[in-house]
Order: C-alpha cells, then sequence, then structure tokens
C-alpha cells in the first residue's frame, strides 16, 4: 500500500505533462494559424498581385485582409506606390507617344501641301509652259512662293524642336525695349503699307527689360506679323509699352478680323490655325504662336489674349525690367 501515492504522484505529473504537451500543441497550432493568416497568406496575395502587374495589369493593386505582419504590409504598400508612379510613367509615354504621332501627322501635312505645289508648277514648266512668258512667270512666282513657305516653315520646326529639347540656349541681359519695338515697326513698315494698316507706336519712360533680345524681337516680330496679316483694310495696329508694378507691360492690338471666342484657348497649340485656309494664303505655318508661348515662359512672362470676331485682338505680356540702360 506504500506504492499507492508514489502511483498517484506519477499519474499527476504525468497528467500534468501531457496537458502541457497538449497546451504546447494547440498553442503552437493557433501560432502557426495565426502566422499563416498574417504572413503565408498575404504574401501570397503579395506574390500573385506582383505578377499580375508585371504581366501588364498596371490598374491591379495590393488589397490584403486587416491585421497582416507590419512587415508585409509595408512591403505591399512600397509595390503599390511603385505601381502607381509605373502607371503614370506609362500614361505619359502613351500622351508623348500620341503627341508625336499627330506632329509627325501635322509636318507630313504641312510640308507635302508647298513640295507637291512646287513639284505641279515645275513639271508644268517642263512640259513646255517655259516658253510661254504669260505662264512661265506666274508659275516660276508661285513655285518661288512655296519654296518660301517651306523654308520658314522649316526655321520654325527647328526653333521649336530646340526649345522643347532643350537645346535652345538663352542669353539673358539688360537691353532697351523701346529701341528695340522702334526698329521693329519701322521694318514692318513695307508688310503693313502692302496691306493698307498703319502701324504705331507709344511708350513711357520705361525702356529697360531683362531678357534675350534676339529671341525677344523673335516673339515681337511674330506679333506684329499676325496683327498686320490678320487685319482689315485700312486697319490699324498699335503697339504700346509702358511701366508696371512688376515690369515694363507690352501690349499689341490690332482692328483686324479678331479670333471667336472658343478658339481662344488653343491659339497656342502647334499647328492650330483658326482659319486654315486664311493662314496658308498669308503664310502662316501653324508654329509662330507656340513658340512666342514658349519663349515667353523661359521670361516667366504669362501672355494674355482678348479678342472677339471682328473685334480685333489684344496680346500683352510684362517683361521684368532693370536698370536704367
Amino acid at each position: 500500500m506504500a506504492d499507492v501515492p508514489s502511483l498517484s504522484l506519477i499519474t499527476v505529473v504525468l497528467l500534468c505533462s501531457v496537458t502541457f504537451m497538449v497546451g504546447a500543441l494547440l498553442a503552437s497550432a493557433l501560432q502557426r494559424r495565426r502566422l499563416q493568416r498574417s504572413v503565408r497568406l498575404p504574401l501570397e496575395i503579395v506574390e500573385s498581385t506582383t505578377a499580375s502587374i508585371s504581366q501588364g495589369a498596371v490598374s491591379t493593386r495590393i488589397v490584403l485582409p486587416d491585421n497582416v505582419d507590419p512587415a508585409v504590409a509595408q512591403t505591399a504598400t512600397a509595390i503599390n506606390r511603385l505601381a502607381d508612379r509605373a502607371a503614370h510613367d506609362i500614361e505619359e509615354m502613351r500622351r508623348l507617344e500620341r503627341v508625336r504621332s499627330e506632329f509627325i501627322a501635322n509636318v507630313s501635312h504641312e510640308l507635302r501641301t508647298p513640295i507637291f505645289s512646287v513639284q505641279g508648277y515645275l513639271e508644268t514648266l517642263l512640259d513646255g509652259a517655259k516658253d510661254d512668258p504669260a505662264v512661265a512667270i506666274p508659275f516660276l512666282e508661285k513655285a518661288y512662293h512655296n519654296a518660301m513657305r517651306l523654308n520658314v516653315l522649316l526655321n520654325d520646326l527647328i526653333d521649336i524642336s530646340r526649345i522643347e529639347s532643350g537645346e535652345l540656349k538663352f542669353s539673358f541681359r539688360y537691353f532697351d525695349i523701346v529701341d528695340l519695338i522702334t526698329e521693329l515697326v519701322h521694318n514692318s513698315e513695307i508688310r503693313a503699307r502692302q496691306a493698307n494698316v498703319t502701324v504705331t507706336y507709344s511708350h513711357d519712360d520705361a525702356r529697360s527689360v531683362y531678357g534675350d533680345k534676339e529671341r525677344l524681337s523673335q516673339v515681337l516680330t511674330n506679333l506684329l506679323d499676325n496683327a498686320i496679316k490678320y487685319n482689315v483694310d485700312g486697319g490699324r495696329v498699335n503697339v504700346v509699352t509702358q511701366g508696371a508694378e512688376s515690369g515694363v507691360r507690352i501690349e499689341i492690338a490690332d482692328t483686324g478680323i479678331g479670333i471667336p471666342e472658343q478658339h481662344l484657348s488653343r491659339i497656342f497649340e502647334r499647328f492650330y490655325r483658326v482659319d486654315k485656309d486664311r493662314s496658308r494664303a498669308v503664310g502662316g505655318t501653324g508654329l509662330g504662336l507656340a513658340i512666342v508661348k514658349h519663349i515667353l515662359e523661359a521670361h516667366d512672362a504669362h501672355i494674355d489674349v482678348s479678342s472677339s470676331a471682328g473685334h480685333g485682338t489684344q496680346i500683352g505680356f510684362t517683361l521684368r525690367s532693370g536698370e536704367a540702360v
């Protein structure tokens, strides 16, 4: 009988051991389940979603259940951010590709018209019309006109390509804007006289501006040419410069055909024309105002336009001023 307590103690110890082992096993199983729920399954989701993204489903994102392992959650967040950036880059590439395709199509169309015209005039002359002065001279003049148009178009294409690629470098310095505009207005007199348009220029004492004189001369020449070309018989172009709080304000106003309101927001787009037939007839390339906008943006100068059909156009911008020249 003396062994009974010993057996009971052994039994208790064994029961306690078994209970501990069962509890440990249960805890281990629960831990494995929690681990599976917080790590393994989320990792499988991350893996499968990442595979989908890499195969082209760039709009797909990793969505994890609640209470996942923090490290897994951080990994998923990082991958989603990379996917967002990749989707943005892809969309930007597609947009640039559309722009490039449209640009090439527009350039091809713009080049084709004068090239075919020159070819047609020359073929007619070679077929015998060269011996008839009544035909030869007008055809040669038209061929020359189209060749000049090609030259202007190619120059504009080179300019806008250099500007948009960042290849064109600007040379900023202080110079007298009044002297420059006076010279440009004088240079425009022949064109204005041929179009029966009067150009005037008025200014106050504000003269010194900071900018690239050559490029700003290109801007002002373009705007003056447009104001003359798209004017009416007997029309006027008024150029004004005056001091402003932030610099020197330049305005060019004409009494021409004006721009319908629905076109105003697009006139600075490449190859955009309000009146395509008239623009080509007067030698427009459809790139001039796009170049103007790019050059003024490089000068931190916002260009504003007010116009309406049949009531003329006013274009203005402000250049940074400096010390007296």
